[in-house]
């Protein structure tokens, strides 16, 4: 015999399983029927449970299908796991039994919808291994972008709906859209106009070579760095008409529109190589120069030493033209100027 059964028969009028009831002497059982239809997250499924006759084979007509499995199209049901093997169609013959009743398994049968994607990068340059089609799902790599943090890439332009992957969210679209999601990234350079210097710089309150908007507010301080060979002339600041030697400056990251840089800036001092006429001599800690009369100027060195407590403080010149050299040193520097035309002489025939 072969009835109709749907998911509305779910036990019937009949007593149960196990039980006889209906017409005298009839006994009935239970046929449990599970769809599964998720494989990668656990076994979950659809139950549907019918009272009918033991031992009678009865059409069932399939009539449920699974949720929405997004960039994927349901084709159908199989009896093998994770969907292998033939779909069994509309219809399947179950039969009932007592004592826990016959159990059918169903799983859902997928295909991978293909599609293409589409990045929105504002500017940003994306990973080579980020697809521009595919099907199924894929992990997204970060793009790159010149003075910029990633944040996350996101469905709408708006930045609403963040994820990790490349995915369909339904079962029809062919095209999918993502959008990079920036930062800016704002820095302090600390420089030097001389080739040779590197400065450490970073003398603030609270080290930052980098930040954003989100950073609270800090203070930057400038001080004075010495280096051996050369005479410090002071900090170039935006704004600033003149060379500073020190200044604290309070930066509001909410507020900062560019990269902040700070110039420190050099002359190179005066040595026997830059200025001919010119001869220098350290004895214990005090530097003695010997300029012959067609010497102008002299640069002092701030630092006479690889330390950085090395710092020139008395200088003594022997000068022989009419009138003194021009010196060009720090203002803490203790300057002897003396004409003793002999002496340079004497220390230019002894020491050439």
């Amino acid at each position: 015999m072969t009835v109709g059964l749907c998911a509305c028969d779910l036990f019937g009028d009949s007593s149960g399983s196990g039980s006889s009831g209906g017409q005298q002497g009839v006994s009935y059982g239970t046929a449990t029927v599970n769809y599964y239809y998720d494989y990668s997250f656990g076994s979950y499924y659809w139950q549907e449970k019918y009272s009918i006759v033991s031992g009678t084979t009865y059409e069932l007509k399939i009539t449920y299908t699974p949720p929405m499995k997004a960039g994927y199209r349901f084709l159908g049901w199989t009896t093998e796991y994770g969907g292998e093997g033939d779909l069994i169609g509309d219809t399947y013959n179950i039969k009932g039994a007592g004592f826990g009743g016959t159990i059918y398994n169903f799983y859902a049968k997928f295909e991978e919808i293909p599609f293409e994607v589409v990045y929105h990068l504002d500017g940003g340059v994306n990973h080579p291994d980020n697809p521009t089609s595919l099907s199924g799902k894929q992990k997204l790599q970060k793009p790159t972008k010149e003075k910029h943090n990633f944040i996350g890439w996101y469905r709408e332009p708006d930045f609403q709906h963040y994820t990790d992957y490349a995915s369909m969210i339904d079962d029809h679209t062919t095209t999918v859209d993502l959008y990079a999601r920036w930062e800016r990234v704002y820095t302090v350079s600390y420089l030097s106009n001389q080739e040779k210097i590197k400065v450490k710089g970073d003398k603030s309150t609270r080290p930052v070579t980098s930040f954003t908007a989100d950073y609270q507010e800090f203070t930057i301080r400038l001080t004075p760095e010495y280096f051996k060979g050369y005479h410090f002339l002071g900090w170039e600041i935006e704004g600033e008409d003149e060379l500073v030697q020190s200044i604290e400056i309070p930066v509001d990251p909410k507020t900062v529109t560019d990269d902040l840089t700070y110039t420190a800036h050099y002359l190179e001092a005066s040595n026997r190589i830059n200025t001919p006429g010119l001869r220098v001599m350290n004895a214990y800690g005090v530097q003695i120069y010997y300029a012959r009369k067609d010497v102008t100027q002299i640069v002092i060195e701030d630092k006479y030493g690889s330390k950085y407590s090395e710092t020139v403080t008395s200088v003594v010149i022997y000068y022989s033209g009419d009138t003194p050299p021009e010196v060009i040193g720090r203002e803490d520097m203790r300057v002897t100027l003396s004409c003793e035309p002999n002496t340079v002489e004497e220390y230019f025939t002894k020491w050439g």
